[in-house]
């Protein structure tokens, strides 16, 4: 079910373009994920709705934070104004973190679901779980080797084949 919820909220916070990403790319973006680095959405070919994003997150702190003010509405009534004030500075500002956080777990799940789709058409045979790592680190060879980009799918490729 919360992948499914997941998919869902992926599909509809993030425009996909049409255009395939490029294998240079996907080496590119592969290793920067691997690294555990931010990775930017436009050269996953995606654009972030921000309002989208924006609607999704409120509509999930809502669900969250109507539960425990029912629970908690006769204490609330009775609390000091002065108690309120600085739950209200507490709630805002736990409010904006989360939604930094909440971006970046939506930038990162986005993209290892792209990148996964996108390695079935360049590596057909290699499978993600398996071969991501690897791939990183002949991409890494690569780029320490000074390998031309027209020439970069056939090294890395002969590379993989080799360590078979």
């Amino acid at each position: 079910m919360f992948g499914k919820l997941k998919s869902a909220i992926l599909k509809y916070v993030f425009y996909t373009s049409k255009r395939p990403i490029l294998f240079s790319d996907l080496l590119y973006i592969n290793k920067l994920f691997n690294e555990g680095m931010l990775l930017d959405v436009e050269k996953l070919g995606a654009r972030m709705r921000l309002s989208a994003t924006y609607i999704v997150f409120l509509l999930i702190w809502h669900i969250l934070i109507f539960l425990p003010t029912l629970i908690f509405h006769s204490a609330l009534v009775k609390m000091d104004c002065h108690l309120s004030v600085i739950f209200a500075i507490l709630f805002t500002a736990i409010f904006f973190a989360t939604f930094s956080i909440y971006k970046e777990w939506l930038i990162d799940e986005y993209s290892k679901q792209r990148i996964e789709n996108t390695w079935h058409t360049h590596f057909p045979f290699f499978n993600y779980q398996e071969y991501n790592q690897k791939v990183s680190e002949i991409y890494s060879e690569a780029l320490r080797l000074d390998i031309q980009k027209k020439e970069l799918e056939k090294f890395v490729m002969d590379k993989l084949i080799d360590t078979e």
